[in-house]
């Protein structure tokens, strides 16, 4: 998450600020987590190329916003003019974790040892839901050195239920 006072987190807290419904929150944040991926290096650094003049700049970037809300178009073109168009990934980062924030979501990274289909991934989060009583916006990843069960992170929270973990834990055991 970006930190508190960055500018990042600014510019997403006044998207917020400006969006009128829930509806709207959920459209800016579809249209920046769109857009995100593209604000990579090479395309951050043309945009940002003083050797071509700013109005060529804006049209192009204005041409490639065509559908986007006219929120999201108006801070991107501000972004541009003051050179802070490496932003905006951070800016996306930002804005999901304040609607995420908002709308009472925590974040969950759960690592397994093997790949879980969609239908487990479902069921585990279902079942980390009922436990937390927190909704999640859970995130998955493979670690093959857990050799079995999982690690969950929820927020600082982490609850490390991986083979690996137990066996290491009875290690110590048996040479204290």
């Amino acid at each position: 998450m970006a930190l508190s006072g960055s500018a990042a987190r600014r510019y997403a807290e006044a998207l917020v600020e400006l969006a009128t419904n829930e509806r709207a929150l959920g459209e800016l944040r579809a249209s920046l987590e769109k857009l995100a991926p593209a604000f990579d290096r090479v395309t951050v650094a043309g945009l940002r190329n003083p050797s071509v003049p700013l109005k060529q700049r804006v049209e192009a970037l204005t041409s490639a916003l065509g559908a986007e809300p006219d929120v999201v178009r108006s801070l991107l073109l501000l972004l541009l003019e003051t050179d802070r168009i490496a932003l905006v990934p951070q800016i996306a980062l930002a804005f999901g974790d304040l609607v995420d924030q908002r709308e009472g979501i925590a974040k969950a990274r759960i690592t397994t040892a093997v790949p879980l289909d969609e239908p487990a991934r479902r069921e585990l989060v279902r079942r980390l839901e009922r436990e937390s009583g927190r909704k999640l916006r859970a995130t998955f990843a493979v670690d093959p050195t857990l050799i079995g069960g999982a690690k969950v992170q929820i927020g600082d929270h982490l609850i490390d239920a991986s083979v690996h973990a137990k066996l290491t834990a009875l290690g110590r055991q048996l040479a204290s």
